[in-house]
Formats: structure tokens, C-alpha cells, sequence
């Protein structure tokens, strides 16, 4: 897993469900994002979240039917810090209701142009794992960079767990 430096800041408010399973893959980002920040819980104050960032030049990754998102030229210019719901799209939703601040927020929003590699899947056909959703992002903003090189941690996760279920003595 090699270091990332994102072209912007990033806040991870991670489900407490999710902070338990051995899958999540918002710690992983956070060991390669330097500088990034995970909180766990189910509601956070805009306060304790955006204290040293404020809540002016953020915006929170993650689809909106009510207003367009921000295009990324958009975001390049007036975002310093995103936000990214960390969880199962259930629960990402959940944490979005219980922090009513969030929805104040500006939106960035994905259109993956290849599907996840992540081991646990999507009800959505567009969903991403957190650590390719940011990546992807990041890809965006800054094209040529290639970021999503980093999601290959997701393709040898793959391979472990594959050898694991074929068990120790099963040729591979």
C-alpha cells in the first residue's frame, strides 16, 4: 500500500457498524490519505467535524437528488475538504439523516466509468467501495495522477481471501 497525497482534505465519518467489520476499507485509506481524519460514531456537530476546516470551502461526497452536484472543475476551485459517508449505502444514508448539517453541504458526485473491485458488493451498480470512491475522486480532480492505482490493495485483498477459502491445501 503505497502513501497518497490527496489533492484536498478528507474527513471519513464512519458508521460504528462499520468500524467493526474487517472489510471496512476506510482505515486503509486513512493509513494512505496522510493528513485525513476518520471519526467513528452515528451523529457528529458540524462543530467537531469542520472546526479546523469550516464548513465554507468542504463539500460532502455523496449523491443528491435534490440539487446538482458540483463539477469537479467546480469543486477544484472552491473546495479545500471533503466529507465522505463511510458505510454500507443503508447506513451512509442513515448517518446523512442523523446529522442534518451534512445536507447543507455542497455535493460531489461519482459516475464510475469501471466496476468495483471490492470484495463486498454494491446494491447499486454504480457503488464503489469508500477507498475507490475517494481515489476515483481524487482521480478526477486531478487527472494524469492515476490515485485509482492505489485501490490495487482491493484486487490482492481479493487474492487473500480467495486462498483462504480454498484452504492451505488446495493447489492454486
Amino acid at each position: 500500500m503505497h502513501p497518497v497525497d490527496l489533492p484536498f482534505d478528507l474527513i471519513l465519518l464512519q458508521d460504528p457498524d462499520e468500524s467493526r467489520h474487517p472489510l471496512s476499507t476506510a482505515p486503509l485509506l486513512q493509513r494512505m490519505a496522510g493528513g485525513s481524519r476518520l471519526m467513528v460514531g452515528d451523529v457528529f456537530t458540524e462543530q467537531e467535524v469542520l472546526a479546523d476546516v469550516g464548513p465554507d470551502r468542504t463539500a460532502l461526497l455523496y449523491p443528491s437528488d435534490q440539487c446538482p452536484p458540483l463539477s469537479v472543475e467546480q469543486a477544484r476551485s472552491q473546495i479545500d475538504t471533503v466529507v465522505v459517508l463511510d458505510g454500507t449505502w443503508r447506513k451512509a444514508r442513515r448517518l446523512l439523516l442523523l446529522n442534518p448539517w451534512l445536507a447543507h453541504l455542497p455535493r460531489l458526485a461519482l459516475t464510475p466509468d469501471s466496476p468495483s473491485l471490492y470484495l463486498r458488493k454494491s446494491p447499486r451498480a454504480d457503488g464503489l467501495s469508500t477507498l475507490e470512491a475517494v481515489l476515483t475522486l481524487a482521480d478526477d480532480w486531478q487527472p494524469g495522477q492515476d490515485f485509482r492505482s492505489g485501490a490495487d490493495v482491493l484486487r490482492r485483498m481479493e487474492e487473500l481471501q480467495r486462498a483462504h477459502q480454498q484452504g492451505p491445501n488446495t493447489p492454486r
